[in-house]
């Protein structure tokens, strides 16, 4: 039989609270299998996921699972343009805007970047992108090539300048599935203000599904789920910029953690990696791994016998390192 001090001790454990750390490192391992799940279209297994989750209090709601989840005074998966100042600014520069779009017939020739890399949300087709500010860095190059639309975003310090988040164009070809998935944290508003529509282009937030009318903006909170599926024929062109969630509680206070947070982004990265350097070099990448790191392959290859591990498509080539009085 148990004895009543083990019970007691077991009810206290039981009781106590998760630390945040904990908390955040759960939500992150359940959301990523979640994700992956539903990437596959493996839908019942992954809310059943969820389900399991929001059981053990880790979020409110199967398709609200942002890693930092912050108190609001309201919460919704769409959220009103009107509560945005902006959202009429750039509706009245429609015009100016779609035309700098239209002068551009290939975006990846253009200079936009190509997202898809493995493991991402994005499952067929091509989606590109044009980072014109991040986190109040302008990019100088990205703005020359759209000098108007910078000049009408300028206008908006609170998304440029002084913004937490992104300004950029988001391309989205026929055939692009973004599947199912959650931003990080409820800090920030995403808006999308349509450039270039197309009426089989469609988007889910939560479980509301609406498409995007040309010159005209809406806003979500992107912690909530969100996919999107185009199965029309022209390219679907839309501007995002994020603004800080208006319905924060204590937002002022929030949104400065927020930023002081994204300021350690690059040491977190670097840290987990155990990298010591990253450099570009032309259209290539040179990084230099820290000592345990460059120590910990060097034995790996080392107790294996290894010369070279290489992964090229997909395709595992190793090379077997020479052993005295014969070839390897």
């Amino acid at each position: 039989m148990e004895p009543a001090t083990d019970r007691r001790s077991a009810a206290r454990q039981a009781d106590r609270p998760m630390a945040p750390e904990l908390v955040a490192r759960l939500r992150k391992q359940y959301e990523g299998l979640i994700s992956d799940l539903l990437g596959e279209g493996l839908t019942d297994s992954g809310y059943a996921v969820a389900d399991t989750a929001v059981a053990q209090g880790l979020w409110p709601e199967r398709l609200h699972r942002p890693i930092e989840l912050h108190p609001t005074t309201q919460s919704r998966p769409f959220l009103d343009p009107a509560d945005f100042w902006f959202t009429s600014h750039l509706e009245r520069h429609w015009d100016l805007i779609r035309a700098e779009i239209d002068a551009i017939e290939e975006p990846a020739r253009a200079g936009f970047s190509t997202a898809g890399m493995d493991g991402s949300s994005v499952r067929g087709g091509r989606w590109h992108q044009l980072m014109l500010w991040d986190r109040g860095r302008r990019f100088e190059r990205a703005c020359g090539l759209l000098p108007g639309t910078a000049e009408v975003l300028s206008a908006i310090p609170d998304v440029t300048a002084r913004g937490t988040g992104f300004v950029m164009v988001s391309w989205l070809e026929p055939g692009t599935w973004i599947a199912p998935h959650c931003g990080p944290t409820n800090v920030k508003a995403r808006t999308h203000f349509c450039v270039r529509g197309d009426a089989r282009a469609r988007i889910r937030v939560g479980d509301q599904v609406r498409g995007w009318d040309e010159g005209r903006c809406f806003v979500f909170d992107d912690s909530y789920e969100h996919e999107v599926w185009h199965d029309g024929e022209v390219p679907r062109v839309v501007l995002i910029l994020d603004a800080p969630n208006p319905y924060l509680v204590d937002g002022e206070r929030v949104v400065r953690q927020e930023q002081a947070n994204r300021a350690d982004e690059m040491l977190t990265f670097m840290t987990a990696m155990r990298l010591r350097r990253i450099t570009r070099v032309g259209a290539d990448v040179k990084v230099t791994f820290a000592p345990s790191m460059v120590e910990f392959i060097r034995s790996y290859l080392e107790t294996r016998q290894l010369e070279s591990v290489e992964l090229r498509q997909g395709v595992l080539r190793v090379r077997a390192a020479a052993t005295p009085g014969g070839e390897g």
